[in-house]
């Protein structure tokens, strides 16, 4: 395997790492999209429970693709989900 050194490793410096050839960045998931349906499926609420979370900031965070066009990432669905983990009824 092939390495690769930067110009402080090549002067001795030992805090420099190298880097493989081998190694490979991987691009980033794509961004999962889900419709007001969909997403109330996961949330094991109706698409209309969420257009009234939506007017009152209340539900999680989504996307207006244009002016009818309403999209919830489900990253923040699960984000939205562990914020409202509760381990007691009081407060």
């Amino acid at each position: 395997m092939a390495k690769h050194m930067t110009a402080a490793a090549e002067t001795g410096d030992s805090a420099t790492s190298t880097i493989t050839a081998n190694a490979a960045i991987e691009p980033p998931a794509p961004m999962k999209l889900l419709t007001a349906r969909q997403a109330g499926e996961l949330l094991g609420v109706s698409p209309e429970t969420l257009e009234r979370w939506r007017g009152a900031g209340t539900g999680p965070a989504f996307i207006r693709l244009s002016g009818r066009y309403i999209r919830y990432r489900q990253d923040d669905l699960e984000a939205f989900i562990q914020n409202a983990r509760r381990s007691s009824t009081a407060g």
